[in-house]
């Protein structure tokens, strides 16, 4: 069974210390120059994982990824609903 995930954008003071965050999910890339990581976590349990790793002393900021709660269906010109895209 494939499991939910959502994306979490990690601003960090210290691209040493990100190492940690592999604990908390999937570590997906790591910028070097903007210093932020992305990973994704499971979307059950994503609210508690961001409280958690705010709470860490080198996290700046997290930025949640709003793409799982957009509506990806469209209505074409004639107003009739398309399939998912």
């Amino acid at each position: 069974m494939i499991k939910d995930r959502i994306g979490l954008i990690v601003y960090v003071n210290a691209l040493k210390a990100s190492r940690q965050l592999r604990r908390f999910g999937n570590v997906y890339f790591t910028s070097k120059r903007e210093r932020y990581v992305f990973l994704y976590v499971d979307l059950d349990q994503h609210e508690q994982v961001i409280e958690r790793i705010t709470a860490l002393p080198f996290v700046e900021s997290v930025l949640r990824s709003e793409r799982p709660f957009i509506i990806e269906t469209y209505a074409n010109k004639k107003g009739k609903m398309q399939e998912e895209v």
